[in-house]
């Protein structure tokens, strides 16, 4: 697919931070996707381009909203803040390992080496684009399967500034604003500021409390200096988020038998999680603690040389923080075992670009984009286990009973199991990417990219309380990778007229290898090092606008073909991230829009993925089961067959007022899919297909500058699973086999429900 404007939101044009084209038409886009500004129809590969207003008129306040506007893509958070899954074409990584990301993530052009560190507030975007397939080339490793790509607002020369608030159900609160300050004909300064106070969504019925609560806070300073011919841009922002980290994860009742619950009942008490998938309820004991900190500082600068090259470099670092203490991790209504969690980052990237005259060279036959990146970052991973009063009577035996009760007793349950994981690592990379113009309307794509890397980690578990190990083995390991590839992207454009662009293309990509970064209750020991992940991919596609640019069609093509596919498996206490087989991903993205009056915009997307595994063996077995399962002819989890948006926007005047009525809807769906952290397709873990429908309804003030609008997400308030995973220790709970041989206990992450609020606005 080659979705070029926003859902509900389309008459805007999307501006590139740098490089600038000027769009004459407002119906023009322009994205940075090849590395300098283009208009989106002339640029060849699958691609979504949401400008600000798009993201204002949609509703969209961070990353997890996107796949309500975009085929083909998805962003998830677990019950662990720092576990985020992006997913293009339905593949994708957890966040709260080492596991390195399928889905590059840009911000100013700089890489954002781990997904938790995302999904904080839009702060002043001015523009998103998500890339489908390998962008190896151009944006490197982990950009195996596609690339995000934020662009915040660069300094202008011309005073303005917005303020606004919203206020919304479920007590929720946000201010913002923006100002934009000329401080002499060259010299630009731009500020932003954003606070949001959150009370949760859920209740639990345990204590009383509600739950899911968050304030966050964030900021963005930059400065531009236009001097002839060099241009400078520096960015500094900061973004802290706190509450309790907590999500609602009620048990799936049809997931065991009847038998198995009235068991389990009574070995907790007389008390049993919440077990209504559909409510904002939960019945377990939960205590959260979550502070989030993240910062960066980067610096972009060009410059203009003879003959129409450009230089720029780009400067950056970047420091992510995340703690979070989470009980009970068993999520029952007895005191088991507190988490407390940590991560962080510290990164720096380093790019140096050559970039060719706008025109072309020899005649225009040729123009190219070179390259040098360096990358580095530090990485840890902490985690320690309390031991709560009741571990000993719910999950050890009764020999062992008393034992335990006494050393708990002696120790308090504090520092039962503390593990530690740190890595190191440095990326190279050298690059380039060419058109060269056989004619006015045939052109070839060449490009490739050389990357040498190396990573340095260790692995310690502690184990300070011996009946700790039925989950966790002590471990001391030292690890070490060192690998390069050569990716590379070569493709064919035909142009027979301004407004139809014909294309295909052949590109790979790698995900990094690296290493496991979990406990399990066995030692690892260099079973912990994962291979790299390869994607072979085959484009074709047609980019096509008719009737003066008021309907514009684009539909790609695809197959790509994953060898050594890294997958997650669980044994019921531990995860463990493997080289697991090979997955064939294919199938088509169609999007079009319409402008048949002024002022009204239709828009509709839908994606068709075809998922099988081509060869995995070696596949997780079914709980309860020991040894592996063959899932050759499987299909991948988080990949529905279907899924798609339409939307709509009427801007209707009104006369002799000042005023504009802005009305907007869309409606988003994807199909069944497996939504299990483990792939396994146990159909335990399938969501069944559904839709979700947002609306906007705004009075704009056409000479005053303010807005006022009414909105909502979800409005039908469709509860579904954003994803299901196994009750933790379900082999000592009794839990498996209980509806049919390879079932189990299963939890489900219920997804946000109907929101809706009010959102007032002034510009200047």
């Amino acid at each position: 697919m080659a979705t070029t404007v926003a859902i509900g939101a389309i008459v805007t044009p999307a501006h590139a931070q740098d490089n600038a084209l000027t769009a004459t038409d407002e119906n023009v886009i322009i994205v940075t996707a090849q590395r300098r500004a283009e208009n989106v129809q002339n640029v060849p590969i699958s691609i979504t381009a949401l400008d600000s207003g798009a993201l204002e008129q949609a509703n969209i306040v961070n990353a997890l909203d996107l796949g309500n506007l975009v085929s083909n893509f998805n962003v998830q958070r677990a019950a662990q803040a720092a576990n985020v899954r992006v997913t293009i074409r339905g593949i994708g990584a957890p966040g709260n390992s080492a596991t390195e990301p399928s889905v590059a993530t840009f911000l100013d052009g700089v890489y954002i080496p781990r997904t938790g560190s995302v999904i904080g507030a839009f702060l002043d975007i001015e523009g998103v684009e998500v890339l489908r397939g390998p962008q190896g080339t151009l944006f490197g490793r982990n950009a195996s399967v596609g690339a995000l790509s934020l662009r915040s607002a660069a300094p202008k020369d011309t005073l303005e500034g917005v303020v606004s608030a919203e206020f919304e159900n479920f007590d929720r609160y946000m201010v913002k604003g923006v100002v934009n300050v000329p401080l002499s004909d060259n010299l630009a300064i731009r500020a932003a500021g954003q606070a949001t106070w959150f009370d949760g969504f859920f209740t639990n019925r345990f204590d009383g409390n509600r739950f899911g609560n968050s304030d966050e806070v964030a900021g963005r300073f930059s400065v531009k200096g236009d001097f002839g011919n060099v241009t400078w841009t520096a960015r500094a922002d900061y973004s802290r988020t706190t509450g309790d980290g907590l999500t609602n994860n009620d048990f799936d009742p049809s997931s065991v038998s009847a038998a198995q619950i009235a068991a389990l009942t009574t070995r907790l008490g007389g008390n049993f999680p919440d077990t209504n998938l559909d409510d904002l309820v939960a019945n377990h004991r939960l205590i959260g603690d979550l502070r989030d900190q993240q910062w960066g500082l980067s610096s972009t600068l060009e410059v203009d040389l003879a003959g129409g090259f450009a230089l720029k470099m780009i400067n950056s670092y970047r420091d992510w923080k995340n703690e979070q203490e989470d009980g009970d991790v068993i999520f029952l209504p007895v005191n088991l075992i507190d988490r407390q969690g940590g991560y962080r980052s510290k990164s720096h990237n380093h790019e140096f670009q050559l970039i060719s005259p706008e025109e072309g060279l020899l005649g225009g036959a040729l123009d190219f984009v070179a390259g040098l990146y360096y990358f580095s970052e530090d990485f840890d991973i902490t985690s320690n286990a309390t031991l709560g009063a009741q571990f000993c009577n719910v999950l050890v035996g009764p020999v062992q009973r008393a034992n335990c009760n006494a050393l708990l007793a002696s120790t308090g349950g504090v520092n039962a199991g503390a593990s530690d994981f740190n890595q190191s690592l440095e990326s190279f990379a050298a690059y380039t990417q060419a058109n060269i113009n056989l004619s006015d309307h045939l052109s070839f794509v060449i490009g490739g990219r050389w990357t040498k890397e190396s990573k340095d980690g260790r692995y310690v578990q502690l184990l300070n309380n011996p009946f700790y190990a039925a989950l966790r083995a002590a471990e001391n390991v030292d690890l070490t990778l060192d690998d390069d590839r050569f990716t590379y992207r070569l493709g064919l454009n035909y142009q027979p007229t301004s407004d139809i662009l014909l294309f295909a293309s052949y590109s790979t990509g790698f995900k990094s290898g690296g290493f496991n970064s979990g406990g399990g209750n066995q030692a690892l020991g260099q079973r912990r090092l994962v291979g790299r992940e390869t994607v072979e991919n085959i484009e074709a596609g047609i980019k096509s606008e008719w009737f003066d640019r008021d309907l514009t069609a684009n539909l790609t093509f695809y197959r790509m073909d994953i060898g050594g596919y890294q997958d997650r498996a669980f044994d019921g206490t531990s995860f463990i991230v493997r080289n697991a087989g090979n997955l064939r991903h294919q199938g088509f993205e169609f999007d079009v829009v319409a402008r048949p009056l002024s002022g009204f915009n239709l828009n509709a997307s839908v994606a068709y993925l075809d998922s099988e595994f081509t060869s995995y063996v070696g596949a997780s077995a079914l709980p309860g089961f020991t040894g592996t399962q063959d899932l050759t002819g499987g299909r991948a989890h988080f990949a529905p067959e279907w899924s798609g948006n339409m939307g709509a926007e009427w801007r209707l005047g009104l006369n002799g007022s000042g005023l504009e009525l802005v009305s907007n809807a869309n409606l988003s769906f994807v199909s069944d899919a497996f939504v299990g952290g483990v792939t396994d397709n146990n159909p335990q873990t399938k969501q069944q297909g559904y839709a979700l429908l947002g609306a906007r309804l705004a009075l704009e003030g056409l000479t005053n500058g303010f807005t006022i609008a009414l909105y909502g997400r979800n409005l039908t308030d469709q509860a579904y699973s954003i994803t299901r995973f196994y009750q933790t220790v379900n082999g000592p709970l009794g839990l498996n086999n209980g509806v049919f041989p390879g079932s189990t206990g299963v939890r489900s992450q219920r997804a946000n429900p109907r929101t809706y609020g009010v959102a007032v606005t002034y510009r200047f």
